[in-house]
């Protein structure tokens, strides 16, 4: 479920302005309520036909008997985006990444993601509100080039066509046969249905209790992160007063990127410890193999030296005989 951002994330005024620019503030703050069973109802054998022009039932969904429309455009009419021009961002995943990384990291890694300790403050705070909100993942320690390509596409001012990605990762979620998929945009489907059928509530839904509002940790404007926010708007003062449900929510996030360093350091060390008992393992094969050498040796040795004897003893009786 959506994350709203914090009273003093929304006073970082640089950020603000281009997630205000992109259409998106309708998915960071005053959120609505989320009605988890009436957002099921929605997903489930309602929308086979809902991407499909051929079909009678094109981007129409019908949910309680009433029919909802559905579709890219309805999506960017409710969220006042302005979608005239967009196009898909053109710039190579190397590119993306040495503009988000501030140059610090020039090739996108093998592995597919990059850690967000390398990205600037600009970019960390782009992606801890995308990972909530945009695209949703548990994994806010690494970025992965979806991600980093959209929040590319918010601070470049790229022009994209949020509506359709909407759409397509509603669908994308219907057709999955994964059960713990994670459902994207849960509030915004929640409004878009109740904005134009209000009755769809009833006795029986209730509202799902939000997490705490998303903080803007300090450690985004130490060392680690490149500063490249200009003006007073940016709380790096230590001076900041954190309530204690920001507190706690600070925790719980820290303890997540914990566990991900966690998991991450075990697979290290278990990699490692593969790799040293084959290492071992082929030692002692060499070990064995050697000893059967040397022993091999000893015996032709010995063979050698008894066939010398024995040539000698021949001789001595035919000197002898003579």
């Amino acid at each position: 479920m959506e994350r709203e951002l914090s009273e003093e994330a929304l006073k970082i005024k640089e950020v603000m302005k281009m997630i205000k620019e992109a259409g998106l503030m309708k998915t960071v703050c005053k959120l609505g309520d989320y009605y988890e069973k009436l957002v099921k109802e929605f997903l489930v054998d309602n929308l086979v036909d809902c991407d499909n022009p051929l079909s009678r039932e094109y981007q129409k969904v019908y949910v309680r008997g009433k029919c909802v429309n559905f579709s890219p455009n309805i999506i960017n009419d409710f969220l006042g985006a302005d979608v005239k021009g967009a196009a898909e961002v053109e710039a190579t995943d190397n590119q993306i990444n040495q503009e988000i990384t501030t140059n610090q990291v020039m090739v996108w890694p093998k592995k597919g993601k990059i850690s967000s300790s390398k990205l600037s403050v600009k970019y960390a705070i782009l992606n801890r509100t995308g990972a909530a909100n945009w695209v949703p993942t548990t994994q806010s320690s690494d970025i992965s080039t979806g991600l980093a390509k959209f929040i590319y596409a918010i601070e470049t001012k790229t022009k994209m066509d949020f509506g359709r990605y909407v759409f397509d990762q509603t669908m994308k979620h219907a057709k999955t046969d994964v059960v713990k998929f994670p459902i994207a945009f849960p509030t915004l489907l929640c409004n878009i249905m109740l904005r134009q059928h209000p009755g769809l509530i009833t006795a029986d839904d209730l509202p799902m209790k939000r997490e705490s509002s998303l903080t803007i940790h300090q450690k985004l404007f130490g060392k680690n992160h490149v500063v490249d926010l200009v003006g007073t708007s940016v709380p790096i003062h230590n001076s900041y007063y954190m309530s204690k449900e920001e507190i706690i929510t600070s925790l719980k996030d820290t303890c997540v990127i914990l566990d991900e360093r966690k998991a991450q350091f075990e697979r290290m060390i278990h990699a490692l410890e593969r790799k040293e008992a084959d290492a071992g393992a082929d030692a002692e094969d060499e070990d064995v193999e050697g000893m059967e050498e040397v022993e091999g040796d000893d015996g032709s040795g010995n063979e050698e030296e008894e066939g010398d004897n024995n040539d000698g003893a021949s001789g001595s009786s035919f000197e002898e005989a003579e």
